[in-house]
C-alpha cells in the first residue's frame, strides 16, 4: 500500500483548484470514484493545539504506488 501524503489548507487548495480543472467535480466528490480514478482519497484532519486553536490539516491516502509517484510529480 502506498504512502499518505499530509498538507495544509494553504498547500492543498491550488492543487484542489488544478484537479478541478483538469478532471470531472465527481473524481473529488466521490470517495470511490477518486480512488479509481486519482489514485488517493482526501481526508480532512483537525487537531487542537494549546497555541493556536484547531489546526487543519488534508490527508491523501495513496492506494496506488504509481499514481502516487505521479501526484508527486505533477502537484508538488
Amino acid at each position: 500500500m502506498a504512502n499518505t501524503i499530509e498538507l495544509t489548507a494553504k498547500e492543498w487548495k491550488p492543487i484542489r483548484v488544478r484537479i478541478k480543472d483538469e478532471y470531472p467535480l465527481s473524481y473529488l466528490l466521490i470517495s470511490s470514484v477518486s480512488k479509481r480514478e486519482l489514485g488517493f482519497t482526501v481526508r480532512l484532519h483537525r487537531e487542537y493545539e494549546n497555541d493556536i486553536g484547531y489546526k487543519e490539516t488534508v490527508c491523501l491516502d495513496f492506494y496506488d504506488d504509481h499514481k502516487e509517484t505521479l501526484f508527486r510529480l505533477k502537484y508538488l
